[in-house]
């Protein structure tokens, strides 16, 4: 009821100020003196400040608005630019105090006296300079025996790093102390802006501040501002300290804090850090309130304790210690128990990266899990850290040159994907060394040689009837290449060898198994253009033959070994596998052929068309002993055009021949804004199953947009369907507010896990509701969304304001 009053008592004064700004007009127009209308003017615009406060009245008015730009106006360039100014170079506010000491100052003013030749007073327009330094006042009174300074009026003071208004001031020269009044300033780099009602500057590096304010938002906009009646901030130590401080936000108190600390530079300091809440339909409500211990300069340890209404309480704290060359990350967090599930759930991770020398060096990443459903219920509202289906752990030492590279690997794998089965968890690699060495003689003599080498024990996580035990590989190369600016032609002869020595055969083959092939291959290309009024017209043709001798491979298990997806670079690969447990046979040529319109470095149309002419039959799988007797691979084409500097479209199509049809294609048509920051992306994916790439079948749609609304607002949304299962597989939508001094989001998504075997079905929709308020130059509630954006739209950038 009391809110409702209020609302009417405003509406009525919105009607009666309006009426006055209306007479107002009437008596301007009346009015013969351009003056009079000037003043009638202010008064309107005070009016409509008024009227835009609706309950609460702004901090600042009209007037100390004034003077925020006056000081605004005191730099080169308006410290808020960056809020408009997204590319390019920003500008930079420093100081520079060596110049300060060889530059003089010069001193101006309407008027000056001398009493006693130690009193000296300064009155009407002073103006002081000294390199990036200035200092205007009414009038100023300097005594020589005591050294102190007294300036009255209007005074402002600006530099490279920060202007100030106030009304009086007095600074003591003896013990660089001083004392402001009515202090109103800008500190450009950050940026950031505020007031104070007195302000003394104890030493050059402590200063204390009674009844301040402060606020990240230009000059005009009030959004939010911290209050405080007293602060102190210490530049020696990085800290200020607040009492009796409070936040408001749209000119409405929304939160009190009888004391608080905060860093003002980039030093690391003790205290709670800003929380983070979300809502999921797996968690319930989840609220997280990290505490950051700075323990020493070199290590430190945040604790993050979080609650989940479903699951219950939760337990995280990060170690991180620093020493010389060497940087480790400890983390761990324990659900004793989950409300859900009624079990104990904990995880671990440790990180270390170490540089030894500059060309040995140390890395390990090492991570567990208690279940494999661990990040699928714990992973944050957004899902943010989505992970593959098999939780990876290593660590390896590497030793390199500019010719050679040695390193000595371990790998372990653990399977994080409830519908995944344990026995497709890979290999571990206990361990992987490899020799790796590449040399090019081309100031002598256009030859170019390199070698291959590793050797791998592999090991199954448990006894499954898989094979397992050594391998050693080995593949030295020599290539002559001869290049020019008009074509190249690289023929290339390699020979790769490979040793097993198997344990646990439970199938009756021998233990010891090998393989040596010859690798042939002959590269070649040309290039012509031709010059137009503003296009260069391309044509790029490229051969490529490729000849491997058939050596029989049935028996070789296959430990790390599948196929590379088909695309334009697999015409070009000596071998179809990605791994060295098999090596196709071939006998082949590729050709293809590309076409480009250039327009200032831009591919205004680019298409590409290329294919695999087989001379001999492949009889190389990684399963079984399928004879493949196409003469021709998919046809595959690739369009793609920079239709302007803001809309561009991709395409990709691969054609069958045997089966007359598309094995694969998409199409994506992006447009993003340069001035009007819209974000719009539409795509198409498509493809036939393929059992032996690993691929499933897939026909989808998928659009994406960041929508710019009003002032600042904008939607935000991303829809993705499956054709082939008929089901919505992803969607969110949300909103956002972005201004210069704060960021609003809210999104909602749902979405679906995939299972096992790549379908939808009997998967469950998985909801979530994210929110996230950012007070620019001040703190962040809720966690960051960038990245989830940055993932799930195309064309998105991360702000860097």
């Amino acid at each position: 009821m009391l809110r409702l009053l209020l609302f009417f008592v405003n509406i009525s004064m919105m009607v009666l100020t309006v009426a006055k700004a209306g007479e107002l007009d009437a008596e301007c127009n009346a009015s013969s003196t351009a003056q009079q209308c000037a003043l009638q003017e202010t008064e309107k615009q005070a009016a409509q400040e008024i009227n835009n406060r609706f309950w609460f009245n702004k901090t600042y008015d009209l007037e100390r608005e004034q003077v925020f730009s006056r000081l605004q106006a005191q730099f080169d360039q308006d410290p808020w630019s960056v809020c408009s100014l997204k590319l390019g170079p920003q500008s930079t506010y420093s100081v520079d105090r060596q110049l300060r000491e060889k530059t003089a100052t010069n001193i101006f003013s309407g008027g000056s006296e001398v009493f006693d030749a130690e009193f000296i007073s300064l009155t009407d327009n002073i103006n002081l300079q000294r390199a990036d330094q200035r200092l205007m006042a009414n009038q100023a009174d300097f005594n020589q025996a005591s050294g102190v300074l007294d300036l009255y009026g209007d005074i402002i003071y600006s530099d490279g790093g920060m202007a100030l208004h106030s009304t009086s001031a007095q600074i003591n020269m003896e013990n660089d102390s001083s004392l402001l009044r009515d202090v109103s300033f800008i500190i450009p780099s950050s940026p950031i802006r505020g007031s104070a009602d007195v302000v003394y500057r104890d030493s050059p590096t402590f200063s204390r501040f009674k009844e301040v304010t402060y606020t990240a938002c230009e000059p005009g906009n009030q959004d939010w501002m911290l209050h405080a009646s007293r602060m102190k901030v210490n530049d020696e130590t990085g800290r200020a300290t607040i009492k009796h401080g409070w936040m408001e936000f749209k000119s409405v108190p929304v939160m009190y804090f009888p004391y608080g600390s905060f860093p003002i530079d980039d030093r690391r300091l003790t205290g709670l850090l800003t929380p983070s809440v979300g809502m999921s339909g797996r968690s319930g409500v989840d609220i997280r309130l990290p505490f950051y211990w700075n323990m020493a300069p070199n290590y430190d340890l945040l604790l993050a304790p979080r609650y989940m209404t479903e699951r219950g309480f939760m337990m995280g704290a990060d170690f991180r210690f620093l020493w010389q060359r060497s940087l480790s990350d400890i983390n761990f967090e324990i659900m004793p128990e989950d409300q859900l599930t009624k079990t104990l759930r904990w995880g671990g991770s440790f990180q270390n990266s170490t540089r030894f020398t500059d060309n040995l060096s140390m890395n390990i990443n090492a991570n567990y899990v208690s279940d494999n459903a661990y990040f699928n219920d714990l992973d944050g509202a957004l899902g943010l850290n989505n992970r593959n289906r098999y939780l990876a752990s290593n660590a390896n030492v590497a030793y390199t040159l500019p010719w050679m590279s040695m390193s000595a690997r371990v790998d372990n794998y653990q399977n994080i994907d409830p519908g995944a089965s344990n026995e497709n968890v890979p290999y571990r690699r206990l361990p992987q060394l490899k020799l790796d060495m590449f040399k090019a003689f081309n100031d002598h003599l256009p030859l170019e040689m390199g070698l291959d080498s590793e050797y791998v024990y592999f090991q199954r996580h448990f006894p499954d009837g898989q094979p397992q035990g050594q391998r050693f590989n080995i593949k030295p190369s020599v290539s002559f290449p001869f290049v020019s600016q008009s074509g190249f032609i690289i023929p290339k002869v390699a020979l790769q060898h490979t040793q097993y020595w198997l344990d646990n055969q439970t199938t009756g083959g021998a233990n010891s198994l090998d393989k040596t092939i010859p690798l042939v291959s002959l590269d070649s290309g040309l290039f012509f253009e031709k010059d137009f009024d503003t296009l260069t017209h391309t044509i790029e043709p490229r051969l490529y033959y490729l000849y491997v001798p058939f050596v029989d491979q049935s028996e070789i298990p296959n430990f790390d070994t599948s196929l590379y997806n088909f695309s334009y670079g697999q015409l070009f690969r000596d071998n179809q596998f990605n791994g060295v447990d098999k090596t196709q046979n071939a006998n082949q040529l590729s050709a293809a052929l590309t076409t480009r319109l250039v327009e200032d470095g831009r591919d205004r149309l680019k298409f590409t068309i290329g294919e695999i002419f087989y001379f001999a039959d492949r009889k190389v799988n990684l399963v079984g002993n399928q004879v493949h007797t196409g003469f021709l691979s998919n046809l595959i084409t690739e369009l793609s055009s920079e239709i302007t500097d803001e809309l561009k479209f991709t395409s990709e199509m691969q054609w069958n021949f045997s089966e007359n049809s598309v094995n694969r294609g998409n199409a994506d048509l992006r447009y993003r804004g340069l001035d009007n920051n819209i974000i719009l992306n539409v795509g198409y994916r498509y493809q036939q199953e393929q059992i032996e790439f690993g691929q499933f079948a897939q026909n989808q749609v998928i659009a994406s947009a960041i929508v710019p609304i009003y002032d600042g607002w904008s939607a935000i949304g991303l829809y993705r369907y499956s054709i082939l299962d008929q089901k919505n597989l992803e969607y969110f939508a949300g909103i956002e507010k972005d201004s210069c001094c704060w960021r609003l989001r809210i999104i909602y998504r749902q979405f679906l896990l995939s299972t096992a075997s790549g379908g939808f079905e009997g998967a469950e929709p998985q909801n979530s509701i994210f929110f996230q308020l950012e007070l620019k130059g001040f703190t962040s509630l809720g966690e960051k969304v960038e990245d989830f954006l940055l993932d799930n739209i195309s064309g998105y950038r991360k702000p860097i304001y």
